[in-house]
Parts: C-alpha cells; structure tokens; sequence
C-alpha cells in the first residue's frame, strides 16, 4: 500500500521501487537518536554490493554505496528518489492472490517496539546470515525476519514459484538447499539467478 512519509510509524515495514519495478528495496522504519545525529525517519535494512547509488556519503546519515550489511539511513537514502509503500501483514489469502509478491502476507506481525528492537539487535551484531544473497538472504528476507521472526521472501517466490502451495513448498525447498551449502559453495545461487533472469527475458 503507497504511503506518505509522514504517515509512518517506528517498526512499520516498508519498501521501494527499484530498476523500473524488477524489484523493491525493503527496510524497517526507526528513530536514530544520539549525540552525532537525530533522525525521526531513519530506516534499518540490509544492504548487498551495488545495492546503493550514493556514492558521496550522505550529510544527514552518513551513508554511502561502499557501506553493505545492515545499515541504517535516513529515509532518503532509502528511497533514493523512487515510490514508497508499506507492506502489510494479517491480510486474508484472497487478497494475497492479487496483491503484488512482495508487498504482503497473511502472516501475523509482532509489536512495533519488537520489532524495533530486533532491528537494532541485528544492526549491532551484523548477524543477519552469512552474507547478502540477492535470492535467498536479502533485504525483505531481513525485514519479515523483523516483523514476524521468520526470513521470508515473498518477491522472489512469487515471481519464480508462484503462490499457493506448490510455490511455498518450491522456495522452501531451493532456500534450504542453498542455506545448507558451505559459503565458498555457491553455485547454486548463481545457477538460479541465471534461470530467474531467463525467466525474466521470455515473451
């Protein structure tokens, strides 16, 4: 669901538009206040190489392309120009068939100051996986892990596998393959991302 800046609150899930809608950047809403910055929309999410255009340090947050992991920025940084909505929990199965993947799920969410907190906890530690993984660890992975406690992608395993059972099971299926493969082994990952960009280029 779009939604305007000022409408959102700490530990709302939120995400953004990225290469003309091929996918959507995901982060969890916070407050960033301490003796060298204050920032009331400051958002924490999970950064891969390449995922970021700044390359000058931001002078609100500081943030800039070389900094990957889990990073917190201003909401600016986070948008970087492009749409914002907020994603939903709760919904009803119905109206999952026909949202966009990605956007929500019919899953229950934690409290707003849960969440925040696990946000933070996973800043500090940097201890969301091993590594980013465009396909099976990324930035909405890192925020459903934050709302519900469970890492979840429903970008890529609707646009891959589709919904209803058959497509949960699919996914399910290729992440705990990958999640079992040492991190020097990932050839698997490449292999997929290759077959989802074929996907992709058929008519």
């Amino acid at each position: 669901m779009r939604v305007r800046r000022d409408a959102l609150n700490p530990g709302d899930h939120i995400f953004s538009d990225r290469c003309k809608r091929f996918y959507f950047h995901h982060g969890t809403v916070t407050k960033l206040n301490n003796e060298e910055v204050e920032i009331n929309d400051a958002v924490i999410h999970f950064m891969g190489v390449g995922k970021s255009n700044n390359q000058i340090p931001c002078q609100k947050c500081g943030h800039s392309s070389r900094r990957i992991g889990v990073v917190i920025t201003c909401l600016e940084c986070f948008v970087e120009g492009h749409s914002l909505y907020v994603y939903q929990y709760d919904v009803s199965y119905l109206k999952l068939r026909f949202k966009r993947s990605g956007s929500c799920s019919t899953k229950p969410c934690k409290a707003a100051n849960e969440v925040v907190e696990i946000a933070f906890d996973l800043l500090k530690k940097q201890s969301f996986g091993k590594k980013y993984n465009f396909l099976f660890n990324n930035c909405e992975d890192f925020a459903t892990y934050c709302k519900m406690g469970v890492a979840q992608s429903n970008q890529f395993a609707g646009m891959v596998f589709g919904f209803g059972l058959p497509g949960l099971v699919g996914y399910n299926a290729a992440k705990g393959i990958y999640q079992g493969i040492d991190e020097g082994e990932t050839k698997l990952s490449t292999f997929l991302w290759e077959f989802f960009a074929l996907l992709i280029e058929l008519p």
